[in-house]
């Protein structure tokens, strides 16, 4: 997209959003239901919609989790993983789905980093800031495009508030110790002015040592029990206002994120991040006009880390970006007997990248993507009726390289240590459909179903990559010449709900034809030599593949004299291989068995949990990862203070102090980067 292309899209979508904020203004308040968005902010509620399924994680499960990453607090949801490059840089893998294929939200907008990159850069997102996460399992890339094609997790903030808020209310967090021994704490206030004005200001800081483990030996004949430069310290604060117009709300937000974290293996890098982001967000709704309601954002984000190698400046990496958004529901109307809903949207990126030093493995690129979506929704409107959904969403995406070269890893590419050539320019315009049906069938049963055809364009370090990447002690090499990765998807759900009783079950399958992975290389070529020391070659390469699995749940209560017992358990499988006869795709996470039993009674509650994982399949370049068992405890207490009450809990992780390690993890860094070992975190949290 060039600069005339940019600047229309800005003035266009400027343009939606005075015309929708100024009928909003002039209409009186007398909302009805609205067709719920893909993504539901700020609630507790499951859309009805063809990217199920949906689940939260509270910002109260967040903070007790204790983990200083998304990743990591994320990492046993169900058909959730994570990278696991350490306890400071772990980004969430879904399905066994990652890097540019996980959309990462933020109040359902783009986040602006270079996390998907590589697996040592951590998300610029700490969980002290967030109030919940929201989490799409499966195909989303009709509402957030192709790089959504294996999920959406959405970190939902309250930096605007999105109802009023009635006088001043906040919260403060404060946890210490774990295998990190972690010092943290972080507030969170909210004041209602009145005439509909209300104000936010957050803050949090968070300090670790490296990260405790069993003793273990790592692949250097290192023995010891830390995961050495794991230690980090970051902090960060943010303000927010809104106004509250009586039948819906606009409201801006400004943010500053800081991190200083090591790598491990690499002891000698670590890492200096800085992020700040500025937000406008806004809802309004409608009752005498061709629109129900108009949901529109606009970010603009200004990130940059730069790497010490033994405390000198080395490579730097810089990523800008904005995006914007425009969702629309049309007034809903009927044919032949059926409700029919629409919501139209139009969503446009922009990020400039830049890497400069000894490990800018990637060129500068710059990478334009405008995308206009359409969903249909019909209904009988009767009890018993069930939903017929239809989406359709269209792309063009243009990646753009500074330069190119001949590669050292032969053919042309751009990259670093390429000689200097002329720019390369790709262009792509991927598409998505899909269609889904859900209906109930009785006795607290329903059943759905959705099948899809999704297209996503490469990212730019699969286009583009070429170099020795010092972090994660391998080569990595892009292939410019990759095209649209295209998949189908069948999704399969049943739900039932009887009291405080839930039970569901997923079944999927999604089929690609060119799957693009980073793939270790074997024989001959699969090392390169680096001034003498021998590095492992990964390459970017598309292949057939297909994954398949399933993902169940069970939770119900019991009472017990004065208290509640609340039993649960999930179990998740997923398995990716290629079917070329290359055997399985990497780092595919294991199935897993997730017990927990909560007791409570008096303001107490106990809560033992047992985590199973199984031993791991290997695919291409990799080795098989032994299964492993962590036994974990939580405490809590909930108190009432004066005006002010909150919760004192203890949570005691890996119990048996089991060594175990994470097959998600690469493998040029997994030896050395264990899970914690046993550990009790301790916190408490005061809201008033």
């Amino acid at each position: 997209m060039n600069t005339f292309h940019f600047k229309r899209h800005a003035v266009a979508l400027a343009s939606l959003l005075f015309i929708a904020q100024t009928q909003a203004l002039a209409q009186e308040t007398d909302l009805q239901p609205v067709l719920e968005s893909l993504v539901v902010i700020g609630t507790t509620e499951q859309p009805e919609s063809i990217t199920k399924p949906f689940s939260i994680m509270t910002a109260d499960e967040l903070n007790a989790n204790g983990a200083s990453t998304v990743g990591e607090a994320l990492r046993y949801q169900p058909g959730i993983s994570a990278t696991g490059f350490g306890p400071n840089a772990s980004r969430p893998i879904v399905r066994g789905q990652d890097s540019d294929r996980i959309k990462i939200l933020r109040n359902s907008a783009a986040t602006v980093d270079v996390s998907a990159l590589s697996f040592d850069h951590a998300l610029p997102v700490d969980p002290f800031a967030l109030h919940q996460v929201e989490i799409l399992r499966g195909p989303a890339a009709l509402a957030y495009g192709g790089n959504a094609v294996g999920g959406v997790v959405n970190l939902v903030d309250q930096r605007i508030a999105r109802k009023p808020v009635q006088g001043f209310e906040g919260e403060v967090n404060l946890l210490g110790g774990g295998a990190a021994d972690q010092t943290a704490g972080g507030f969170k206030l909210d004041a209602g002015l009145g005439q509909g004005v209300s104000i936010h200001l957050d803050g949090f800081k968070r300090t670790t040592s490296d990260l405790e483990t069993p003793t273990f030996t790592d692949p250097d004949g290192v023995s010891g029990n830390r995961v050495q430069n794991s230690s980090s310290k970051s902090d960060g604060a943010a303000i927010g206002a809104s106004f509250q117009t009586g039948n819906g709300y606009i409201g801006v937000s400004a943010e500053r994120y800081n991190n200083e974290y090591g790598v491990p293996k690499s002891l000698d890098v670590r890492i200096g991040m800085e992020s700040e982001r500025y937000a406008l967000e806004g809802e309004q709704n409608f009752n005498n006009a061709a629109f129900k309601q108009v949901k529109y954002r606009l970010a603009k984000t200004d990130y940059q880390h730069q790497e010490f190698e033994d405390g000198a400046p080395a490579t730097l990496f810089v990523n800008d970006g904005i995006d914007g958004r425009v969702e629309v529901a049309l007034q809903p109307f009927s044919i032949a007997g059926l409700n029919i809903n629409t919501s139209t949207g139009v969503q446009f990126e922009r990020t400039d990248f830049s890497a400069v030093g000894d490990e800018a493995f990637v060129p500068s690129t710059s990478t334009d993507q405008t995308g206009v979506f359409t969903i249909f929704r019909a209904s009988r409107g009767h009890e018993h009726s069930g939903v017929f959904e239809f989406g359709l969403r269209g792309d063009q995406v243009d990646v753009n390289a500074a330069s190119s070269g001949l590669s050292p890893q032969n053919g042309p590419v751009a990259g670093a240590g390429v000689t200097g050539g002329p720019a390369i320019n790709r262009a792509f315009s991927p598409s998505s459909v899909s269609f889904g049906y859900t209906a109930p069938i009785g006795n607290g049963w329903s059943l759905g179903g959705s099948v899809s055809r999704v297209e996503r364009a490469p990212s730019s370090f699969e286009l583009y990559a070429d170099g020795v990447h010092v972090a994660t002690d391998a080569y990595e090499k892009g292939n410019p010449n990759l095209q649209e990765e295209r998949g189908r998807h069948l999704e399969l759900t049943s739900t039932w709900a009887q009291g405080e009783s839930k039970f569901n079950a997923t079944a999927f399958a999604s089929r690609y034809s060119n799957y693009i992975a980073l793939i270790g290389r074997t024989g001959a070529n699969a090392q390169f030599n680096d001034g003498g020391e021998l590095i492992d070659v990964f390459d970017f390469t598309a292949v057939p593949a297909e994954f398949q699995g399933i993902e169940l749940g069970y939770q119900t209560a019991y009472s017990m004299g004065a208290g509640k017992l609340q039993p649960s358990i999930q179990y998740d499988f997923v398995r990716g291989k290629r079917t070329d006869g290359g055997g399985n795709l990497p780092r595919i996470s294991p199935q897993r068995v997730v017990a927990s039993a909560a007791y409570t009674q008096l303001g107490w509650t106990i809560t033992p949990e047992l985590i199973w994982v199984s031993g791991s399949k290997a695919g291409a370049g990799d080795v098989e990862v032994e299964g492993y068992e962590l036994v974990n405890l939580r405490v809590g207490k909930a108190f009432t203070w004066g005006q002010t009450g909150g919760e004192v809990f203890a949570n005691l992780q890996n119990l048996t102090d089991e060594l175990a390690f994470s097959a998600t993890t690469l493998k040029t860094v997994r030896g050395y980067t264990p899970l914690a070992g046993r550990s009790v975190l301790v916190g408490v949290k005061f809201a008033f």
